[in-house]
């Protein structure tokens, strides 16, 4: 039973946003359910919603969910505005458009079958401003197999926000991208290469915040993410850094998600639940929607870093002898996610 409301909690984490990397589960049971995931932020954007079947949890071990094309799906605001969503790819739905701070809005999605679903309505709040992070090296200590004391080094990413001025504390989200350089480096190198490559930093990490707790207005220097200092820091390293006010109602949902993900108990504790989002079938109170249809204020910012900076030397991927050197230094459009085209954005 706890396995399966893991393996629950896990569907709903995975489909929502391009952040989060795949979790493998082999759980027996036959339940598919339909998973509606969305963000509607008042930034003039692609807003997407994503409508799937879940994985049959059980057969095979890939977690691959199954795109419902051709739905009809609209987000509805409290002025009876609705926003049509196109089917962009199977199972995506887009629409370039921002919400209003102060507006309330719900999701509604129809599926060929007639099947509706509906998410409860949430306020768009505004998103406290998002100061400059912190970066700090850690050494983290971990034991050897053989007992032996290892320190590894990681980069710490702390969050710093000012929520002061605003009329109502808001409950904060933190999400991150990455994005590195990456120069070929080999003996008699000719047309050297600088590559440019996306990377995955956020993994399945839910960092939440609720700014009702400080006693002031400041937030500084909260504990976000943190990942291994390596080549990627020896140049120069591009975080891309979100912020989000979230309803209340939200925030308890990844707060119960993410207490089921951390789970360190045995597996005959009691099970802690199914975690419901706020999606319903307003015909069959009994039918379980997976997902979260998400509307939230949004800051972004942009920080770069890198070993210099840090006062802390990253050794760079291609040194030593050549027979000692990867592929990648002789072709840096090996790495996956590699580009040479150089964002128009990065830093000289």
């Amino acid at each position: 039973m706890k396995l399966k409301n893991l393996a629950i909690a896990l569907v709903a984490l995975m489909s929502l946003g391009s952040c989060i990397d795949d979790i493998r589960l082999d759980i027996d049971t036959d339940q598919q359910r339909l998973v509606v995931d969305g963000l509607l932020t008042d930034s003039l954007q692609t807003q997407t919603i994503k409508v799937n079947y879940s994985a049959v949890i059980g057969l095979g071990t890939d977690n691959i969910m199954t795109p419902v094309t051709d739905a009809d799906v609209r987000v509805l605001d409290d002025e009876g505005n609705s926003i049509v969503f196109e089917e962009t790819a199977p199972g995506v739905y887009t629409n370039m458009m921002k919400g209003a701070v102060g507006r309330s809005y719900h999701v509604e999605v129809i599926l060929p079958d007639g099947k509706t679903i509906l998410s409860r309505p949430a306020v768009l709040q505004k998103a406290p401003a998002l100061l400059p992070p912190t970066f700090r090296v850690i050494e983290q200590l971990s034991i050897s197999p053989t007992g032996r004391n290892l320190y590894n080094r990681k980069l710490s990413v702390e969050m710093n926000t000012d929520v002061s001025g605003l009329a109502e504390r808001p409950y904060l989200r933190w999400r991150a991208t990455g994005e590195y350089e990456f120069g070929e480096d080999y003996p008699g190198i000719v047309d050297r290469k600088i590559c440019y490559i996306k990377n995955n930093v956020d993994f399945n990490n839910i960092k939440i915040f609720d700014t009702h707790e400080l006693s002031g207005g400041l937030l500084t220097n909260q504990p976000f993410l943190t990942t291994k200092y390596d080549h990627r820091f020896a140049y120069m390293y591009c975080f891309h850094l979100f912020q989000y006010a979230i309803s209340k109602e939200e925030y308890k949902y990844w707060e119960a998600v993410r207490d089921i993900v951390n789970i360190d108990g045995s597996l005959f504790d009691p099970p802690p639940g199914t975690v419901r989002g706020n999606l319903y079938n307003p015909n069959d109170p009994n039918d379980q929607i997976l997902g979260y249809f998400s509307v939230a204020g949004v800051r972004y910012r942009r920080a770069f870093i890198y070993a210099s900076v840090l006062a802390v030397p990253a050794a760079p991927r291609c040194g030593g002898w050549p027979p000692q050197r990867p592929p990648e230094c002789y072709d840096c459009l090996r790495i996956l996610n590699s580009t040479i085209i150089r964002p128009p954005y990065w830093q000289p």
